[in-house]
Parts: C-alpha cells; sequence; structure tokens
C-alpha cells in the first residue's frame, strides 16, 4: 500500500512560558489539518520526551486526545530518546500501511524547568549504567568526539566551525527557527566554552516546540518509502571506533538499499560534531573530510552535493526533543511539496530524515518522495 504525509503543521521553536505542552500541541495540529478537511483520525501517535520527565505525567497520549478533542481516536505514546520523533513515524507508517489515517504530535516543553534540570534530563539519553552514571554529560560526550575527529583527521578548530555558521545562515530563512540571525566563524570560537574544544555556538539551544503530521494511505503531500532504524552500540565506551555511528549506517541501508540519490537532508546536528559524523555515516563525505566539505560550502545552496538541513538543523532551528524528529519530517515533506518557507531545492525528488539517541544507541531514517 502507498503510503504518505497528507499535512504537516509546525510551531515556531521559542521559549513559549505562557504556553502549555497541550497548547502547543493543539497549535501545530490546527496548523496540520486546518486544509485537510479530515474529520477523524484513527491513531494519535504522540512523542515527548524531557517534559515526561520534568511534570511527571502517565499515559499523555490520552490525556493529548482529550485535549485534542479526538476522543474517538486509539492512541500510543513512543519514546526513544533523541529519536523519538521519527521513533512514532515509524509507528504511524506501520499503522498507515494497514489503512489507518494516523496523526503524529511531537511535543516538549524544555522551559519549564531552569537549564540544570533540562540537562540533568538529557543526561539520560546515555546508557545509565555506564555513560549517563558518571559525572560526564551531553556536551562533554560531544567534546570528546570533536577533539578525537580533529586528532585523527587533522582538521583544525577553524574549520570545524563552519557548520554552525552555515546552519545559521539557513535557518534565518526558516519563520519556524528560534535562531535566525548568522553568526561567523570567530563568533563560534570565542562564544562561551561548554567542552572543549566545542562552544556554545557548537550546541542546540534550549526550545520549545510541537510540530504535527498527518500520515494515511496515499497522502498526497509526499510520499514515505521506508521508515527504518538500527541500534548501535551499548556506551561510546565500549565502541569499536567512537567516530563511526554504525546504527546511522545500518539504518540507512535499511531505508534506502546502497544507490538512493537524495536531494535534500534533514539530519541531527545536536552539537557540531554529530552532524559531520552522520554526512560520513551516509557517505556523502569520505572519513574526516565532512567538516573540510562544509567549510568548502558544499551541501548549502550553490555548492556540490544534496541540501543539508535547510532548517537551520538542531543547532539553529532547535531541538525539542520529543518533537525534533516530528519537525525534521515535516520540513522534508514540505520540501518536496515545494511548500517549506525557508531555504529550498526546486523540484526535489527525493528527501530523507536522519535522528540519533545519544551517541547513537538507536538511529531512525525516513525516506521521502515527490508525488506527481
Amino acid at each position: 500500500m502507498d503510503v504518505g504525509v497528507s499535512a504537516a503543521g509546525l510551531v515556531k521553536v521559542d521559549r513559549h512560558y505562557s504556553k502549555s505542552l497541550y497548547d502547543l500541541a493543539g497549535e501545530a495540529v490546527d496548523d496540520a489539518l486546518r486544509d485537510s478537511g479530515r474529520n477523524s483520525i484513527d491513531y494519535l501517535v504522540v512523542s515527548t520526551v524531557v517534559s515526561r520527565a520534568l511534570t511527571p505525567q502517565l499515559d499523555i497520549a490520552s490525556y493529548m486526545a482529550s485535549h485534542l478533542g479526538l476522543r474517538r481516536a486509539r492512541v500510543l505514546s513512543v519514546e526513544a530518546g533523541e529519536a523519538s520523533g521519527l521513533a512514532a513515524l515509524q509507528a504511524a507508517f506501520h499503522l498507515a500501511l494497514g489503512g489507518n489515517r494516523v496523526l503524529v504530535v511531537g511535543v516538549d516543553k524544555l522551559s519549564d524547568a531552569p537549564s540544570h534540570r533540562v540537562y540533568r534530563v538529557l543526561k539520560h539519553v546515555y546508557y545509565r549504567y555506564s555513560d549517563g552514571f558518571h559525572a560526564i554529560g551531553h556536551a562533554a560526550v560531544a567534546g570528546l568526539l570533536a577533539r578525537m575527529y580533529m586528532e585523527r583527521y587533522g582538521v583544525s578548530r577553524e574549520v570545524l566551525a563552519a557548520w554552525p555558521v552555515q546552519m545559521h545562515m539557513h535557518a534565518k530563512s526558516n519563520p519556524y527557527a528560534m535562531l535566525r540571525f548568522a553568526v561567523k566563524p570567530e563568533s563560534v570560537l570565542k562564544a562561551m566554552p561548554v567542552a572543549e574544544p566545542l562552544t556554545l555556538l557548537d550546541s542546540f539551544p534550549l526550545g520549545d516546540g510541537a510540530a504535527a503530521l498527518l500520515v494515511e494511505p496515499d497522502g498526497g503531500m509526499a510520499g514515505i518509502s521506508a521508515v527504518e532504524s538500527a541500534v548501535g552500540p551499548l556506551s561510546v565506551a565500549v565502541a569499536d571506533d567512537p567516530l563511526r555511528l554504525e546504527a546511522v549506517g545500518e539504518a540507512w541501508r535499511r531505508a534506502a538499499g546502497d544507490g538512493a540519490v537524495v536531494d535534500v537532508f534533514e539530519v541531527h546536528d545536536s552539537y557540531t560534531i554529530f552532524g559531520l559524523l552522520i554526512l560520513e555515516e551516509l557517505r556523502l563525505a569520505e572519513r574526516g573530510k565532512a567538516a573540510e566539505r562544509v567549510a568548502e560550502g558544499d551541501f548549502t545552496t550553490g555548492g556540490s552535493g544534496p541540501l543539508v538541513n535547510p532548517s537551520g538543523g538542531l543547532k539553529a532551528r532547535g531541538h525539542p526533543v520529543g518533537a525534533t524528529g516530528v519537525y525534521m519530517a515535516a520540513e522534508v515533506a514540505m520540501q518536496l511539496s515545494g511548500t517549506f518557507p525557508g531555504i529550498s531545492v526546486p523540484e526535489a525528488k527525493r528527501g530523507a530524515a536522519v535522528s540519533i539517541n545519544g551517541h547513537g544507541s538507536s538511529a531512525y531514517v525516513a525516506l521521502f518522495t515527490r508525488r506527481g
């Protein structure tokens, strides 16, 4: 059966102090369904991560359905750490293959608590009995990987800074992005350190957000070819090579095979190093060459290679954790339908979203095709 996206709705990533989790979800759903003409939903699939920990609430999908006026819908709540949004899409894809109309909602509020509490929650995207148990945090793992990358491949800190510069350039044109301003390489280098050699401008901002997708048979906005996943090492400490995100490569092979040509990607770049490692795992750049390619102007308009993160990525669009994968999927679908309001690839035929949790304990890849 052919399955696709019929509608998408996005809320600007920001610190929405005056809005509840349900308010944000409602805005995204209203945006998605406003012009769809749909008056019934078979399933509601909800993805939320940080809010679940900050304001403990069980059975959140059922309460979300009630708030959204969808009490006749069957509900499902999905959690896969930072990759939860695409995990929710994977569930929706298989439900739609069975002939169901499925509404996917990703929503999270990181502004409901002080930053130190949010970072404490995010620490648990790593395995609690090793990386998550010790004092090392999310940023520290990224810093260690960045230092290893620089030393192994002879990459300078200045070259590494090209990634956030490019992401901010893309985000300027995206009305849904949180950080819509340009940055210079020297600003990246001089920003507050978060985990040497990475600075604040190498990391994602803490913001709230919500995104919604209507997935159903013959959805006309963009087709969904596959949503695949794979499992990675238990811990960065036991990975055969910490600079390999093996789950990404395996999920990509399962979704696209070896010969897929993709025009536009949205990839997980919570920290600069993860965006670069994913490009290399997708074979868009040779090992150790992704940073140099970005610094030379590739993966953006006017450069070689596919367009990567026209949204600004997690780096500049923002990373409202449970909602992020749904944003990525919606952005790719909008690219293929010609409705994305920012930087785009005219007549793009195929797009992909790639999401990971932590250092790659899991990876999800969604492959989309243009209609018509």
